[in-house]
């Protein structure tokens, strides 16, 4: 897979992984707050939400390290280009 398709994939994923945390997110903060009954709400009771928004933020964080680890080669590049032309001028 050529290395900008796998960057791509990686965002897209990402992308919806974030989307979905969102989403669960606020259905927990509006819909399901904490102490409130645990009838089911869109599909799942409250603690299912929580187990799938912790999950989701598990999900996010390895892809997140994996897009990083990719990019590391560039993210030191361009940190040291920054620091070099921020002491030239």
């Amino acid at each position: 897979m050529r290395k900008a398709t796998m960057h791509y994939v990686l965002d897209i994923i990402e992308g919806l992984i974030l989307l979905m945390l969102v989403v669960s997110g606020f259905i927990l903060w509006f819909a399901l707050p904490e102490g409130s009954e645990s009838g089911k709400i869109i599909l799942f009771d409250r603690h299912t939400w929580v187990e799938a928004h912790r999950w989701l933020a598990v999900a996010l964080l390895v892809f997140f390290s994996t897009h990083v680890l990719t990019h590391w080669t560039w993210l030191i590049y361009m940190t040291k280009r920054f620091f070099t032309r921020s002491n030239k001028g």
